[in-house]
């Protein structure tokens, strides 16, 4: 018998000329090609199997992958795989949790996960771009510098006084004389000595430095995006965005399925809102885009058809949240306990080595588009300058006061006489 020769070499006594039958979707029975990714790395894979496990191609079609019910039971792709019409699927599938309990997976392809994405937002914390750029040691030495040369202004002007004006400038004078440089607003009194003059340029130089260093802090925190919203527990948390996913699609049954408590509440609070869900992952991209919307999908999914979309319609406006407990890895389907599940995963380790493994998973999860937005600025807001406000109400009721008093001070005499003849008045009053 040792002398007999095999009909077949031992590396193709697989199936024998024998069908294996595979299953793909997103294309139709007359061969259109419909897929999001370069289909010739898939018919690689398919004539690769078919000459090395020497079996026959059958190749049905379906419209779409398919899910499981509320009932429990499989449609599409992964039904026909259920119940036995398929051996294989040649389509990536995302083995999570539940899947992995029905069926079989062979050779991982690429990893993902299901994302969140949401527009790029201005962070909702206050800033406090007037006061922000001085620490207290800083604004100190500011005041310090101010206080000085209101002393040595009025020192100048006490003991040098000038020839055109020999009357000296009073405390208060020189204090606002001082401030209105240093504010770059300019002085009440003009210095006609050679000590004012080099004070004057001195004060001059300083306000420069700091009016030009507070100006490029300014501008940075304007022209800067902080993120504030990056983790699932943060979306939940915002009350302005709404959530949402596909309506009965594979989406919300993972978030139905899965033992996540963020994602949990995450479906929840999006089925309590059902207006909020969409029909398809181009239509919840662009509600993402364009609204406070955050829309839950598949990384795969929503970067296809972000790539699908133009820059007017958001495709540059919008962030990625990753979901780091959602992560799994893409692979071909197979029946549970399929008896071909080991000859497979033999013949695509042996073609990994021609390179097409890697370019097919580098094609199944495309990158986010890369594109230049506009630069813009953020709008300052009230908030972002409350301190301004607060320093010209403290400086507006302080002047009010001391006008008061200063008023009181000078009509003191007046104000003596009319109360007490104000209590005389009452003390015949009563009296009578």
């Amino acid at each position: 018998m040792s002398f007999v020769e095999s009909p077949h070499p031992v590396e193709a006594r697989k199936f024998v000329g024998e069908y294996l039958r595979f299953g793909s979707c997103n294309s139709t029975e007359d061969g259109d090609e419909a897929k999001d990714i370069d289909t010739t790395l898939f018919n690689d894979v398919l004539s690769f199997l078919i000459d090395r496990l020497n079996a026959t191609n059958y190749m049905q079609y379906y419209s779409k992958l398919g899910f499981q019910t509320y009932e429990g039971t499989w449609t599409g792709l992964l039904g026909a795989l259920m119940d036995n019409s398929i051996d294989i699927g040649l389509e990536p599938v995302t083995s999570h949790a539940s899947r992995n309990q029905n069926m079989d997976f062979v050779f991982p392809l690429a990893e993902t996960m299901f994302n969140i994405y949401i527009r790029e937002q201005e962070t909702t914390a206050v800033r406090d771009i007037f006061l922000a750029p001085f620490n207290p040691v800083l604004l100190a030495c500011v005041f310090a510098v101010g206080f000085g040369a209101t002393i040595v202004i009025y020192i100048i002007s006490k003991f040098a006084p000038s020839v055109a004006n020999s009357r000296s400038m009073r405390f208060t004078e020189a204090l606002v004389w001082s401030t209105g440089i240093l504010c770059q607003q300019g002085g009440s009194q003009t210095p006609s000595n050679p000590a004012a003059s080099i004070l004057l340029i001195v004060c001059l130089l300083f306000a420069s430095v700091t009016y030009n260093s507070y100006a490029a802090f300014i501008t940075s925190v304007l022209s800067v995006r902080v993120a504030s919203v990056d983790t699932v527990s943060a979306v939940l948390q915002s009350t302005n965005l709404k959530i949402g996913y596909i309506r009965n699609g594979p989406d919300q049954m993972y978030l139905m399925s899965t033992k996540d408590v963020q994602l949990n509440a995450f479906y929840i609070r999006g089925y309590s809102e059902a207006e909020n869900l969409v029909s398809s992952a181009e239509e919840g991209l662009f509600r993402a885009a364009k609204q406070d919307y955050a829309f839950f999908s598949e990384q795969r999914t929503a970067r296809t058809t972000l790539r699908s979309l133009s820059q007017s319609r958001g495709r540059c406006s919008l962030r990625e949240l990753p979901v780091p407990s959602t992560r799994a890895q893409l692979a071909f389907p197979l029946s549970k306990r399929s008896p071909y599940a080991r000859p497979i995963l033999v013949s695509l380790l042996q073609l990994r080595g021609a390179g097409v493994v890697a370019r097919l998973s580098a094609a199944l999860v495309p990158a986010m588009p890369t594109c230049e937005p506009p630069p813009r600025f953020a709008s300052a807001r009230a908030a972002d300058v409350r301190s301004a406000l607060v320093v010209f109400l403290i400086g507006l009721f302080a002047s009010m006061f001391i006008g008061i008093v200063e008023y009181c001070w000078n009509k003191r005499c007046q104000l003596k006489k009319c109360v007490i003849g104000y209590f005389a008045t009452l003390k015949i009053f009563s009296n009578s």
